[in-house]
């Protein structure tokens, strides 16, 4: 849905690692991610989770960062970073071979997202870890009220369901892992929650709503005045809203 040539698309992306990152960044230090790892990230958009993990592993360790479109990762020149032009669908990827995958936000925009998943944990080493992060909209409340974001949200997860993506896959993420064999899986949810306009979640939204306008007017479940005045909320340091769930989700493949 989030297309690379939309033309705001490298600033949203931009934006929603700067909201997410630090919290993906815990993560990786509980897992233990360090010296020496050989990682898979999957979905590596704009590369700065790429990055994170690059400074982690270190020389001695090696990142594979895959994406279906290679454009924002241009300059991701690192020597222990390869990247890659792939399909988690439909091309091949070494089995056993990583200590980590990890992705974030990709498996709810994939119907086929049970196969997406089996092919990461074959991936991984035997021990190896699994960490798959996405999202979940039961947070997503308008604390201050608000018709049209109310409607926004509507017409959101209708693009959401006609492009065959999962806005509320958070919750079902330890049955996925679970039925893909991870065991010892762990879960925690996090609202990166903030409501003044320097919040970069914030920023992230408004961008997307700018981008995606044609494609929410189309629905039929929002107008175009509708998107107007949520952009509007948004800027305003009176409306507060708490943003979308991101659940993270880690275990093991079995040794």
């Amino acid at each position: 849905m989030f297309d690379h040539e939309l033309t705001l698309e490298g600033q949203r992306l931009e934006k929603l690692s700067e909201w997410l990152d630090p919290g993906t960044a815990r993560y990786f230090d509980q897992i233990g991610v360090g010296p020496g790892w050989r990682v898979l990230e999957v979905g590596a958009g704009a590369g700065s989770v790429a990055r994170m993990l690059s400074e982690r592993v270190g020389p001695s360790g090696s990142v594979l960062a895959t994406d279906l479109d290679l454009k924002f990762l241009d300059a991701l020149d690192l020597p222990n970073v390869n990247v890659q032009k792939h399909d988690i669908l439909n091309d091949p990827l070494p089995e056993d071979s990583f200590d980590l995958v990890h992705t974030r936000l990709v498996l709810m925009h994939l119907p086929a997202r049970e196969e997406a998943l089996k092919r990461m944990v074959a991936a991984a080493k035997p021990g190896g870890w699994i960490f798959i992060e996405d999202i979940e909209f039961l947070t997503w409340i308008n604390v201050t009220p608000s018709e049209p974001m109310t409607r926004v949200k509507a017409a959101l997860e209708k693009l959401f369901e006609l492009a065959g993506a999962d806005p509320t896959l958070g919750r079902k993420l330890p049955m996925l892992m679970e039925g893909a064999g991870v065991t010892d899986v762990s879960l925690e949810g996090r609202v990166a929650w903030g409501h003044r306009w320097d919040n970069p979640g914030l920023q992230m939204f408004k961008l997307q709503l700018i981008e995606l306008r044609e494609f929410l007017a189309n629905t039929g479940a929002v107008t175009g005045e509708d998107i107007d005045a949520a952009i509007a909320a948004i800027d305003d340091p009176a409306w507060v809203g708490m943003p979308p769930m991101i659940v993270a989700a880690y275990g093991r493949k079995p040794a």
